[in-house]
């Protein structure tokens, strides 16, 4: 045997055995994916990831993913064997073959000091602090499976929290602050894994730690409201455009309850605005906030469904059915326009159903300004977009693993008409084609509101790229690559409604939070799915004693299916049960319909209970706060799922119709409660309940000599939040629930 001969033996007998044998975390890092490794160092994190641990030594850091190690903790010394594999871009070892713990309680490195450019493969899951950062979006609730933007002024990055974080529930914090982190990898994307609240590291003197809230929306104002950690002043910043050029207004001085009013708008005005508070020399500024003054417009709002409704459970107004029919409409509707006419569809082919292309090129050919946006994925078979004039400017979404789809299917018609009683929004689930409109089971609902055509035209732009006709493909935003810039809240013919876009306005949380209010019943139709904190969040209050009852599209095994139907009381789960020849294709909630006293609303629109739809997808959403609309769509389900299987829901009866006391407005967000009764009251009691069921009163109040039948209640030393007031007057007791903004 040769000399070199017998030392590339003695070479390769060793490789293996460094593979395996103990290494720094550099060096095992080194050795690449299929290498099995064994390396020690001190845990970074815990349960608030979930399942992976990280840990590091003074080389580098490594991910760790196995059950068997949920119970390892922070500072926890280990050991740990097992194979490298890259998951998703992220380098980490998987499966574990053995692990021990040698020691706990043991003090963590201080985090590496990074900036956001230097976020990256050299320090992948180790533990960095990045300094004086701001979130793009500070200020709004933190949501799970959910990324937040940050910046240093020169750079961003990505902060993502996990479902099941602590963090969820809490506020995003604005103003500039340090981050700490893990830094991960997820596929081509760095992004830091905050784990806690202390990883955000606050420097200021006084920082907003609520959402800023918009109420009191009128034809010339509105008021906006937030809460600070420390007292300063309440001052607001603001203006048609985001440069704010119209100046100040001020509010309360000296106070963390911050309440500053504008007024002289005009009425359906977009207004751009920046709260801040000032404590001595440091100013906590909130994220710039859009918002939008009532319009002058009627507030019409027009439901229609596809297939049969049930009006045997109206309260107020039959819901109308469309048989084969949704076409023409929308083709009626498109004969109004006059001016401009935005279109936003994802499946637009003519085949079986009437000619709506054709009503699009005779708007154009009348002068109507006309813009048309569809899904770059159906380009080949949306024969609709290929039928319109080729003059008119349309534009496909783009393609591409950053993007999902453009699911979005609305159309605003005349937005800044000068006749506020001519502008439109046309939205629902249904795209344009013969399934969609003549068997599966589908909806649409029409809103003559100038200030939401105006916000639904600033979403639109945004994916043109630009206000006039021309797109301008250079500033053209789709997907993952949008912001946050439009209204949320609007005040429409006197009823509340709330507007929200995927992927920049984190919906999912926004969904979660409205099957959260729930209090009598929660009714649902979605064709899909797959988020496992919206099936739980309805599971939970059925737990309470909500009626919850659904149906989906099928059933088809996955998690959520089984989640929702193991949770649920047997038989209040259906199925699509003819999934083979149509689609439940509803994307809908109805919450309280049957009880006025409550917060009776209507969550609808393109939005599929997905994550793709929170996160890729351009979607669109609406949320009615009105008890007829509310049951308007409940019609629709009544009548499917019966279709479906199900038996006749036990529908609480009416509480509009027969109260002996009535309160108002409900929701609040003013400081006096209206109260009213039927019958004059010499002497009355009052007890005030938080949803826990403790009293909230000081003492009973006590109403004497009333002989208006009304009067108003102080409720300024309520919080937000929801409450239930108990009255007694004349023998006659009832409770109210009231919901205060």
């Amino acid at each position: 045997m040769t000399k070199r001969f017998c030392l590339l033996y003695f070479i390769g007998i060793l490789i293996p055995y460094f593979a395996s044998a103990q290494a720094d975390i550099a060096a095992a890092r080194l050795l690449g994916v299929g290498a099995t490794v064994t390396v020690s160092g001190i845990v970074t994190n815990g349960s608030e990831l979930g399942v992976i641990r990280y840990l590091q030594d003074n080389t580098a850091g490594i991910a760790a993913y196995g059950t068997q190690l949920v119970g390892i903790n922070r500072g926890d010394s280990v050991t740990i064997t097992g194979t490298l594999v890259d998951y998703n871009g992220l380098l980490e070892i998987q499966p574990v073959n053995t692990f021990s713990i040698i020691n706990t309680g043991n003090l963590i490195q201080s985090p590496l000091a990074i900036t956001p450019a230097q976020l990256g493969e050299i320090n992948e899951a180790q533990l960095v602090k990045i300094n004086n950062v701001s979130f793009q979006n500070g200020g709004q609730t933190i949501a799970g499976n959910t990324s937040y933007i940050a910046t240093d002024g020169i750079s961003s990055f990505t902060t993502y929290i996990r479902t099941g974080s602590p963090l969820i529930g809490q506020i995003l914090p604005t103003g500039n602050i340090d981050i700490v982190g893990i830094s991960s990898q997820y596929l081509t994307t760095y992004q830091l894994l905050p784990r806690d609240i202390n990883d955000f590291i606050i420097p200021a003197a006084i920082q907003i730690v609520s959402p800023i809230t918009v109420s009191n929306i009128v034809t010339d104002g509105f008021k906006l409201s937030w809460l600070t950690d420390s007292l300063g002043t309440s001052q607001v910043k603001y203006g048609r455009t985001a440069n704010l050029e119209l100046g100040f207004a001020n509010g309360s001085m000296n106070t963390t309850n911050h309440e500053v009013s504008i007024s002289g708008l005009n009425p359906a005005d977009i207004i751009y605005g920046r709260c801040f508070s000032v404590n001595g020399i440091d100013t906590a500024y909130s994220a710039m906030g859009i918002y939008c003054t009532q319009s002058l417009s009627s507030g019409n709002m027009i439901t229609y469904f596809n297939l049969p409704v049930d009006n045997s459970v109206a309260i107020n107004q039959n819901s109308l059915q469309l048989f084969e029919a949704i076409d023409d409409t929308l083709i009626a509707y498109i004969d109004r326009a006059t001016e401009t006419l935005d279109i936003t569809i994802y499946d637009f082919n003519l085949s079986n159903i009437s000619n709506i292309s054709n009503a699009i090129n005779a708007a154009y050919n009348r002068g109507v300004l006309v813009r048309v946006i569809s899904d770059g994925s159906l380009a080949a078979s949306n024969s609709g977009i290929t039928a319109l004039n080729p003059n008119i400017n349309k534009i496909a979404s783009p393609t591409g693993g950053s993007y999902g789809i453009m699911h979005n299917k609305f159309v605003i018609i005349d937005a800044k008409h000068a006749d506020p009683n001519k502008p439109l929004v046309w939205t629902g689930a249904t795209n344009w084609q013969d399934g969609q409109i003549n068997r599966d089971a589908n909806n649409v609902i029409i809103f003559q509101d100038q200030s939401l055509a105006k916000a639904y035209t600033l979403e639109f732009n945004e994916m043109w790229g630009d206000s006039s006709t021309v797109p301008n493909l250079t500033n053209s935003k789709f997907g993952p690559f949008k912001t946050d810039n439009t209204p949320h809240e609007f005040n429409i013919g006197g009823k509340r409604v709330e507007s929200y876009f995927s992927p920049s306005d984190n919906v999912n949380s926004k969904l979660v939070n409205t099957i959260n209010t729930a209090n009598n019943s929660i009714y649902f139709a979605s064709m899909v799915i797959t988020r496992a904190d919206i099936a739980q969040a309805i599971i939970d209050k059925a737990a309470l004693g909500v009626d919850a009852h659904g149906i989906t599209h099928t059933s088809n095994g996955t998690t959520t299916w089984n989640q929702l139907v193991t949770g649920l009381p047997v038989g209040h789960l259906l199925a699509n049960t003819d999934s083979a020849n149509s689609i439940m294709h509803h994307k809908y909630v109805i919450i309280d319909q049957e009880n006025n006293s409550s917060d009776s609303q209507l969550w609808t629109g393109s939005h599929n209970w997905s994550n793709n739809a929170n996160v890729r997808n351009d979607e669109n959403t609406v949320v009615v706060h009105d008890q007829n609309i509310a049951n308007q769509f409940y019609q629709e389900f009544h009548a499917r799922f019966i279709q479906n299987g199900g038996v006749a829901l036990n529908t609480i009866t009416p509480q509009n119709d027969n109260n002996n006391i009535s309160i108002y407005p409900n929701p609040n967000n003013q400081n006096i409660l209206g109260v009213s009764l039927k019958k004059v009251a010499n002497e009355g009691t009052i007890h005030i309940f938080n949803i826990q069921g403790q009293l909230i009163s000081p003492e009973t109040l006590v109403v004497t000599q009333n002989t208006t039948k009304q009067f108003n209640l102080n409720i300024e030393h309520l919080g937000t939040g929801v409450y239930f007031i108990e009255f007694n007057f004349n023998g006659i007791k009832e409770v109210k629930r009231l919901v205060k903004l």
